[in-house]
């Protein structure tokens, strides 16, 4: 497997992305999703400590890979590229999984 600043290639059964080794899927850090998210959540999460049900890192939402390139937004593990989150939203509906992620951590505001 890759480095997790080098992702190209997963040897998982992870089916919902396509990449190779000589063209890999380009990414943005977990900062492009607040836009979309603060719509949801109605709070900025990009602060928020998210733990991942792969592989147990937990970080920073805005540390996560954001990849754009689809019909919604797929977040990913920077140190295990499992996914965390999935968006997709049309003009009446969010689709929202979280099935990746085993706690999101957010501070309230005082």
């Amino acid at each position: 497997m890759n480095g997790p600043d080098n992702f190209a290639f997963r040897d998982s059964e992870d089916q919902d992305i396509a990449a190779t080794p000589h063209d890999p899927i380009p990414y943005v850090d977990g900062n492009a999703t607040a836009g979309a998210l603060s719509e949801i959540f109605r709070i900025d999460i990009i602060a928020a400590l998210g733990r991942c049900r792969h592989c147990g890192s937990a970080r920073a939402f805005g540390e996560a890979m954001v990849f754009t390139d689809a019909p919604g937004i797929v977040v990913r593990c920077r140190d295990c590229q499992g996914v965390l989150l999935r968006l997709v939203q049309t003009p009446t509906r969010y689709w929202l999984d979280l099935s990746g992620l085993s706690v999101l951590e957010i501070d309230r505001e005082e």
